[in-house]
């Protein structure tokens, strides 16, 4: 938007005259004392209100938009001056902190990102729209038809701001590109608190940047990463999974996280796991619509007993029945271990059954800290006499929420009896069920004594008249229904009139919904006007309500003023650390200088050394080639030994194998051998035998024939004659023979 350039001189006080830039920009300006105090647009708001820029804040904020009633007497004095007066009601902290600048730079890349082309129409309409949701610490500007061009100004716009704490941009389309914008903003601001980027079409590329730069933040407790149903949904995956883990386990302050709809899966929630495990920042955390199934809630499941996390979100995630029971018997176990803290638990539309209802018996009969269970489109049937075993043990859930769950008729008597035991219990949902009039019976019959429903859902339940009465019979009992559904059930008129009747001795029921019935109009107005005169009374209980609230945020004041406190000390000891950072600084600097100087000897003797080292690198390269070429040739002549000796092992096994085919032909031979030879060789014994005995005899016989020829030679030498020898040979001849 541009000031006002032509002027005309007017000396006299009060006087209007326009100015005109174009056949759609028309100011009127007003002059007090000659000087321009402030000047109205004629373009006027949706609801028929003017804006008005005052001079002396042009540069800081944008017009505003003007009370009704007020157009023309702006005229004549500043915005400040009728706030000043107490003519309008200004409040600071609910003001614009944006410059005309800030709105031109933001209006022109809205238009560079839909590609249109600036008017004066469109820029009033961009800025009543800042005007409208850019108000005192919340910068929310969802479905605006944001781009990546608007991401980068909003980021500039933002680097320098120490008002807004809230940034809520859902709804738009900035993508990778700008979600990097934002990110890069976070590293650099510590105001902003939460983080909306809802369904704005990021990928992996800028969940990445986002996780990274909050790294470096300690400012953003609340990052919004999920998604509508519809088209630009967020779609970090695995790779933006993973960088978040890597984030939630340095990241000391990050207490809400929403990573729905985001294509996690089973290997992206690992990591959100493994970033779990040992924070104890993380509060709320969304993890909807990611197809976990049921190996994904076995991998969160035992994170759940170290974690803080006191609201978990995990509807949509075909988890299954096995799914459900693994994760009811993980928050048993931390309850047992005495961390009972999960309040808000939401499993809706994940094909729960009798096994997770088994499971969940166990958790509302021991738990005191759960207070919200919405269980909505999931088959327990009969099975959901489980839940309200559990439930008539409990005093600690607020609400129960089971629509769409296949509730029949014959399970109307087991939550009757849970709400005559439980007194705690003040919303229950059992919409679009099958309760017909038996199980709707039931339920009105521990109405009479239940002191604690606020609110009861029985639409679409097949209710009727016999169902219907015994629930307007309750009504005169029950002291403390405010909210009763009974919109699409099957009653008649008669239930109606009934209604009617019994209403007006119901003092607590403020709202029935019985739409869809075949109730006549005299029903309806009867029924609307005994629930007017119960709101009208009610208000009377507003105070002691309050009051019970007062005293319950009493605790909470002392928990409050216990913190401030441990800050205050906290305060104190930063101060001394401050004080020594401050001594440790000087000890640093005197240090430094010390240390400069011996790095400037230590500098000529590096430089001396680097010479020597440069020729020593030298001789290294040279001795490293060298070695490599030797190297080479050990390696050639390694491989060609190692080739040779597995050559020689070839030829010393098939040696081996050809011995050992010879040792086992040679067994074989000498067996025949041996078996043919068997007979010789006895033949051969025996006539060893017959030799033996025959030498011996020889033997004998040459004893003999020696023992003669002894006997001889005496006689020859008694006689000396020289005898023959038998058989006509002398003696010597027959010796020589023999």
């Amino acid at each position: 938007m541009s000031e006002v350039t032509n002027t005309t001189e007017i000396s006299q006080r009060d006087v209007l005259f326009t100015e005109s830039s174009g056949a759609d920009r028309v100011y009127e300006v007003a002059k007090y004392g000659g000087e321009v105090e402030s000047y109205l647009y004629r373009y006027k708001t949706k609801g028929r209100r003017s804006f008005l820029q005052d001079q002396t804040t042009a540069s800081t904020f944008l017009p505003r938009i003007l009370p009704r009633g007020f157009p023309y007497v702006a005229n004549f004095i500043s915005f400040e001056e009728l706030v000043k007066r107490g003519t309008i009601q200004s409040c600071s902290q609910e003001e614009v902190d944006f410059s005309v600048k800030d709105l031109q730079l933001l209006y022109e890349s809205k238009c560079m990102d839909q590609d249109l082309l600036p008017s004066w129409e469109r820029e009033m309409r961009f800025m009543e729209l800042i005007s409208a949701n850019c108000r005192g610490k919340f910068f929310c500007l969802k479905e605006s038809g944001f781009g990546p061009m608007c991401a980068e100004a909003i980021a500039h716009i933002l680097s320098n701001n120490r008002k807004y704490t809230v940034l809520d941009l859902s709804g738009n389309r900035l993508r990778d590109e700008g979600a990097c914008s934002i990110a890069k903003l976070i590293r650099i601001n510590r105001t902003i608190v939460h983080v909306g980027l809802r369904s704005n079409d990021i990928g992996h590329i800028g969940g990445v940047a986002l996780a990274r730069a909050l790294l470096e933040n300690n400012t953003v407790v609340s990052l919004d990463l999920g998604a509508h149903s519809g088209i630009n949904g967020n779609h970090i995956a695995t790779e933006g999974a993973e960088a978040i883990g890597v984030m939630l386990r340095a990241n000391k302050v990050l207490s809400h996280l929403n990573l729905s709809s985001n294509g996690l899966g089973v290997s992206g929630v690992s990591f959100i796991v493994g970033g779990l495990d040992g924070n104890c920042s993380v509060k709320h955390l969304d993890i909807s619509v990611n197809n976990l199934g049921y190996a994904g809630i076995k991998a969160l499941a035992p994170v759940l007993e170290t974690t803080c996390i006191t609201h978990l979100s995990l509807q949509r995630n075909n988890m299954g029945d096995n799914g459900g029971m693994v994760l009811f018997k993980a928050i048993a176990g931390a309850i047992e271990d005495g961390e009972d803290k999960l309040e808000y638990l939401n499993l809706e539309v994940n094909e729960l059954g009798e096994k997770t209802a088994k499971a969940m018996q166990r958790v509302l009969s021991s738990s005191t800290a759960l207070k919200t269970l919405r269980l909505s489109y999931n088959s327990f049937g009969g099975a959901s006499k489980y839940i309200m075993e559990g439930l008539a043990e409990n005093k600690y859930l607020r609400s129960l929420f089971l629509s769409f769950c296949e509730i029949r008729e014959a399970d109307g008597a087991a939550i009757g009896t849970a709400l005559t035991a439980n007194s705690t219990l003040q919303h229950l949902d059992l919409s679009n069920n099958k309760l017909k009039d038996a199980g709707s019976k039931c339920i009105a019959e521990a109405m009479k004594t239940n002191e604690g429903l606020i609110s009861l859902n029985l639409s679409c339940n097949k209710i009727a008249d016999d169902g219907g009465k015994a629930i307007a019979l309750f009504l005169t009992s029950n002291r403390t229904l405010r909210e009763l559904n009974l919109r699409r059930n099957c009653m008649s008129n008669a239930t109606g009139e009934l209604l009617d009747d019994q209403l007006r001795g119901n003092m607590t029921l403020e709202k029935m919904n019985v739409g869809f019935n075949d109730f006549r109009y005299k029903s309806l107005i009867g029924h609307r006007t005994t629930l007017a005169r119960n709101a009208e009374k009610n208000k009377s209980l507003i105070v002691p309500k309050l009051r019970a609230e007062i005293e319950g945020l009493s605790f909470k004041e002392r928990d409050l003023s216990q913190a401030e406190d441990e800050i205050e000390m906290e305060r104190r000891i930063i101060k001394d650390r401050s004080e020594q950072l401050l001594r440790r600084n000087e000890e640093a600097r005197v240090a430094s200088e010390k240390a400069r100087r011996e790095i400037a000897d230590l500098e000529k003797n590096l430089a001396a050394v680097r010479v020597r080292f440069e020729s020593a690198e030298e001789v290294l390269l040279r001795t490293e080639e060298r070695v490599s070429n030797e190297m080479a040739e050990i390696s050639g002549r390694k491989a060609n030994m190692e080739a040779r000796v597995q050559q020689e092992r070839e030829k010393v096994d098939r040696l081996q194998r050809e011995m050992d085919r010879v040792r086992r032909q040679l067994k074989q031979l000498e067996e025949a051998e041996a078996s043919r030879l068997k007979p010789l060789f006895l033949e051969f014994g025996i006539a060893e035998a017959d030799r033996d005995r025959e030498a011996k005899e020889c033997q004998y016989e040459a004893d003999k024939l020696a023992a003669l020829e002894l006997q001889r030679k005496e006689l020859e030498k008694k006689l000396g004659l020289s005898l023959p020898v038998a058989g006509g040979v002398s003696a010597p001849t027959a010796k020589k023979r023999k």
